[in-house]
């Protein structure tokens, strides 16, 4: 009688060990999709370089961002009108999809858009940022005050306005950020996190302790799991991923953020960012415009149901009076029947293609002159 409970816990160690091992090869497959949280190994050196380089407020770009194709001003390179001394007419904020990922500084709508209004346009989009470090940025470019800027949003961008790590979203290391949250109805600024390298490589396991302000920190409301023992439990509970989720109901990730409802508040947090944004340009002297600039998945959904993810959004800021040009409606016409990838580089994950940032230019200096702003870039002083 006495073996009967080694039998059965050898029936249950047969049992598990192939589950836990199946669990974490999968496990693997699912944290190379950014389904499961586990970051890319840190060397012992990395996270003081890291600390020493970053830049105090925004995260990034750090201190040696120079050989980023960036200007004396802190602009990308503007072939158009090169030289940084010279006075800007208008200045564009905002991620990858504003700074130009996979093309040359040419073909950026920044540069088109400064051979469009004959007159240099910086810019100052920076990889990955949020709304939140788009706005930080505009804050700590005090020296250029030209008498038009634009904040480009890209639609994920909402997902970002409510992080503090990247790595919760993508596995990648050493990127922490800042953000805003609202208090009685007014922006708050979360400053960048100060976590000691020990705290840094425990964000897995307490995440939800030492970054309170993540709404994706693991273990949270967005349903992302670390990818630690038991495994069987990790690869199980992305079921609740909010990518995840999203995919199964065919839906863009980033749209359930777009919903007033939702318990991160981030439309909200990007509502009262870009209001903040109108507003701190208009103490400046300065005109402000947004642009709401579609992923491929909008265009696709605007095409099959007729409104786009980030439409209430769309709605708020025009009715306060914002400027924002309808960019994804213009992108759509122009397509007729051809498929939304021709305007990115690549489908699925791709920036715009040179062909999209000159459309994304031309949509923007309508909008200006359709405005009556254009005089008031030229005029100086204004």
């Amino acid at each position: 009688m006495k073996r009967a409970p080694l039998k059965v816990l050898a029936l249950a160690l047969a049992i598990a060990l192939p589950v836990e091992t199946m669990s974490y090869l999968a496990g693997k497959m699912l944290a190379r999709q950014s389904l499961l949280y586990e970051p890319q190994p840190l060397a012992s050196h990395e996270y003081a370089a890291y600390l020493k380089d970053r830049h105090p407020v925004l995260g990034w770009p750090g201190r040696n961002a120079g050989r980023y194709e960036f200007d004396d001003a802190g602009s990308r390179l503007v072939p158009s009108f090169p030289d940084p001394a010279m006075p800007s007419c208008a200045a564009v904020y905002g991620d990858s999809y504003t700074w130009g990922y996979s093309v040359s500084p040419e073909q950026t709508y920044a540069n088109v858009l400064s051979t469009l209004m004959r007159c240099r346009v910086a810019n100052y989009g920076i990889g990955g940022y949020g709304t939140d470090q788009a706005f930080l940025r505009y804050q700590d470019t005090a020296h250029d005050r030209p008498p038009i800027v634009i904040l480009g949003h890209y639609s994920d961008n909402i997902v970002r306005n409510v992080n503090q790590d990247r790595g919760f979203l993508n596995n990648q290391v050493l990127a922490l950020k800042p953000r805003f949250v609202l208090a009685d109805g007014e922006l708050t600024l979360v400053p960048l996190p100060e976590l000691t390298e020990a705290e840094y490589r425990s964000l897995g396991a307490r995440g939800r302790q030492l970054l309170p302000n993540d709404y994706f920190a693991p273990g949270g409301p967005a349903g992302i799991r670390s990818f630690e023992f038991p495994y069987t439990l990790s690869v199980a509970g992305i079921v609740r991923h909010y990518r995840l989720r999203a995919g199964l109901e065919g839906r863009p990730s980033y749209a359930e953020f777009y919903d007033p409802l939702h318990p991160s508040q981030a439309l909200q947090v990007t509502e009262a960012l870009m209001h903040a944004f109108v507003e701190a340009a208009r103490r400046r002297g300065q005109k402000a415009m947004i642009l709401l600039i579609p992923d491929e998945k909008d265009l696709r959904w605007l095409r099959a149901h007729g409104a786009l993810p980030y439409a209430e959004l769309a709605t708020r800021l025009r009715a306060s009076g914002i400027a924002v040009p309808a960019v994804a409606e213009a992108l759509s016409r122009d397509l007729g029947g051809r498929d939304p990838c021709s305007l990115y580089t690549r489908c699925g994950d791709g920036h715009f293609a040179p062909g999209a940032h000159r459309q994304l230019a031309e949509i923007a200096y309508g909008a200006l002159a359709s405005l009556g702003w254009l005089k008031s870039a030229y005029e100086p002083g204004l």
